[in-house]
């Protein structure tokens, strides 16, 4: 029987393929149109956040609102290790290491599809869209394989 430990990776692993599948799928069915439901998933992510974890973010400014955002994946989702980010008036920077959703994010890229299905990014542009009135689209992901670590660019528009 497996350990606990071998449960947890074995889940992500199959978490991860599903999204794969998923991602994949409704890009090679719709195209650039599928990016529209990686809003709707950091949507849910944002509300489950509010009614769980009482995060607030009414009124707050993009760095104020982020940084919480980033705090929560780290320290209450473990979605990622280490996040930072950096804001000017026209873009978004995320920088992100150790991944759960690593391996997702490299296959779409290999597959030739953006990663839109990032965690991060999905949150992040839903929280700038549907909470601060702000539109921004994903300008692209840069992965660095050596250090499981990537940039996610996204442009406020």
């Amino acid at each position: 029987m497996a350990t606990e430990e071998q449960k947890k990776e074995r889940m992500r692993r199959l978490f991860n393929d599903i999204i794969f599948g998923y991602g994949k799928g409704l890009w090679d069915l719709f195209g650039e149109a599928s990016q529209a439901t990686a809003e709707t998933i950091g949507e849910d992510i944002l509300e489950d956040m509010e009614r769980e974890l009482g995060l607030e973010i009414h009124g707050e400014n993009p760095q104020a609102l982020l940084t919480e955002i980033e705090r929560l994946i780290i320290d209450e989702y473990g979605m990622v290790k280490s996040a930072r980010l950096e804001i000017s008036d026209h873009e978004v920077d995320i920088f992100c290491e150790g991944c759960q959703l690593w391996n997702v994010t490299q296959q779409l890229k290999e597959a030739g599809v953006p990663p839109y299905h990032c965690v991060p990014m999905m949150m992040a542009r839903a929280a700038l869209h549907k909470r601060l009135g702000k539109k921004a689209r994903l300008i692209g992901i840069k992965h660095d394989a050596e250090k499981r670590s990537c940039e996610i660019d996204i442009e406020l528009v």
